[in-house]
């Protein structure tokens, strides 16, 4: 849960874990929701906290867009055959 005495990590936490779980999209409600999780770390909701956090969040969008999409995982090797006994004789 953010704590109060570093307001700017929980904000930045809370736009973070926000940007990633929508995956760079939302809708109003979803900015409600984070406005209400905001407002939780004690930070009161104002026309320039809303200004603010909008802009937070248009920045980080435009930086999660820019990332990478995550390279395919490499199959575990398999692991090399024990060589044959040879036979005597």
């Amino acid at each position: 849960m953010p704590t109060a005495a570093n307001p700017i990590k929980s904000v930045v936490d809370l736009c973070t874990k926000f940007i990633e779980a929508k995956k760079g999209s939302w809708d109003h409600d979803a900015w409600e929701g984070l406005l209400a999780q905001v407002a939780k770390t004690g930070i009161e909701i104002t026309d320039e906290v809303k200004i603010n956090l909008g802009n937070m969040l248009e920045a980080g969008k435009y930086f999660y867009k820019l990332a990478p999409a995550a390279a395919p995982k490499k199959a575990a090797a398999k692991p090399k055959a024990k060589p044959k006994a040879k036979s005597k004789g």
